[in-house]
């Protein structure tokens, strides 16, 4: 009786160990590391559920160094400032808006109905993504391409 209970648990955990060959979880992190600008990357849930990606964004400011980030941070995708010649991949128009005297905030145009205040035209950035080579997941960052530039 005791080798016979010996032996089932030896074929448990045998069939146990087998099961993520058989099409289960393949042992990689379905995610996607980005690095992209503030207020560029939103409502990727969307994404997510379509691709069972993970997102995990990493944002940086225009004035850092974004390829020490991009290593440092080992990202997969990073959207760019647009080089001449190329086509953005997005574009986000930006305004000024003074809350009080001396104090002016810069802030993406798609967001300034949340402030009950005029506006001031702030430029515009350009960004392209590009799949870095470094990258853990190819997959995901395809598909994270694809997904952004159809937009």
């Amino acid at each position: 009786m005791a080798r016979s209970m010996a032996a089932r648990s030896l074929l448990a955990v045998a069939l146990l160990a087998a099961l993520p060959a058989c099409g289960g979880d393949d042992g990689l992190t379905r995610e996607v590391k980005l690095l992209a600008p503030a207020g560029l990357v939103g409502g990727v849930l969307p994404f997510e559920r379509q691709t069972g990606c993970r997102v995990d964004l990493r944002v940086y400011d225009e004035d850092e160094d974004m390829a020490t980030i991009a290593r440092r941070r080992d990202v997969d995708v990073v959207a760019r400032p647009v080089r001449p010649g190329e086509r953005p991949d997005d574009s986000v128009e930006f305004v000024r808006i003074t809350l009080e005297p001396g104090l002016e905030i810069t802030i993406p145009k798609r967001l300034a109905a949340a402030y009950d205040r005029p506006t001031r035209p702030a430029g515009r950035r350009l960004t392209r993504w590009t799949i870095r080579e470094e990258g853990e997941n190819v997959d995901c960052a395809r598909r994270w391409l694809r997904y952004a530039t159809s937009q």
